[in-house]
């Protein structure tokens, strides 16, 4: 039986790590520092909003519009808007400081992350990660879990200026591998970002939609129908049931997956 394909690329956050969650109970640590006196409620739903970001700061930074720095202020200035909140002075960095301790000690793998890479490097496949993420907090994740060395290629916003799903992304993590787009297959969360992102670059698309119980529920699509992705879409709720049988990585069918109408997507 031929091989499927000869590397794999993952996206980070809520791919291979609880960042919905992990941000959102570092938010609410790091709010208290700026705004004392408030009920847990508030700062749960505060720090919701700050994941959520309906200002699109986020996008603006992924696109080069923002530096990692700006984005998380202007973020910050939103909730403080949306509530009505004078801006404290230092806001931004007070916020920062008391974030990221916070933030790297919440860090959790999925269950599925270290066999699925165990069983990546057992068949000789080439193994990179590819996040919208800065350098810097990538970094810090993947050695807060113990993943710093598991990925022979990471490539953040920060490498080109710009992030997913700008095609040229995907074609610098396939060079950077040195393995071509079409032999390549891409597990990520996110359906433009990732999925038509992937599919677009020529590389083999698969969507991980994780149960409804194991991730947040601010993780990103999760509401979006399976049937929203590109035609040939591999779906799959576990990164162990991409293909195939036994193997993942000879050609064939996965247990537990489903092409782009199937029933393996319907899970969240």
């Amino acid at each position: 039986m031929s091989r499927a394909y000869d590397a794999v690329l993952l996206d980070v956050d809520d791919t291979l790590l609880d960042t919905s969650r992990a941000m959102i109970a570092a938010g609410a640590v790091a709010l208290r520092e700026l705004w004392p006196g408030r009920d847990d409620g508030w700062y749960q739903a505060a720090s919701e909003r700050f994941r959520v970001d309906p200002g699109g700061h986020f996008r603006r930074y992924t696109e080069g519009e923002l530096d990692f720095e700006e984005m998380r202020a202007a973020r910050l200035r939103e909730v403080a808007a949306a509530y009505g909140l004078g801006y404290p002075d230092a806001g931004h960095d007070r916020f920062e400081a008391a974030f990221r301790p916070a933030f790297r000690a919440a860090q959790r793998v999925y269950d599925d992350v270290r066999p699925f890479l165990a069983r990546c490097a057992a068949a000789e496949v080439a193994v990179g990660a590819v996040t919208n993420s800065s350098a810097a907090a990538t970094a810090d994740k993947l050695d807060a879990v113990g993943l710093a060395e598991d990925f022979a290629v990471v490539v953040t916003r920060d490498t080109l200026g710009f992030g997913k799903p700008d095609a040229r992304v995907f074609a610098h993590a396939c060079g950077s591998l040195s393995v071509p787009p079409e032999r390549t297959v891409f597990v990520g969360d996110e359906l433009a970002a990732d999925v038509r992102g992937a599919a677009d670059a020529g590389l083999r698309a698969c969507w991980l939609r994780r149960p409804a119980a194991v991730v947040s529920a601010h993780a990103p699509d999760l509401t979006q129908a399976s049937s929203t992705a590109p035609e040939g879409t591999l779906i799959v709720s576990d990164l162990n049931a991409i293909p195939g049988t036994g193997d993942p990585f000879r050609s064939g069918s996965a247990d537990g997956a489903e092409s782009r109408f199937g029933t393996g997507g319907t899970g969240r």
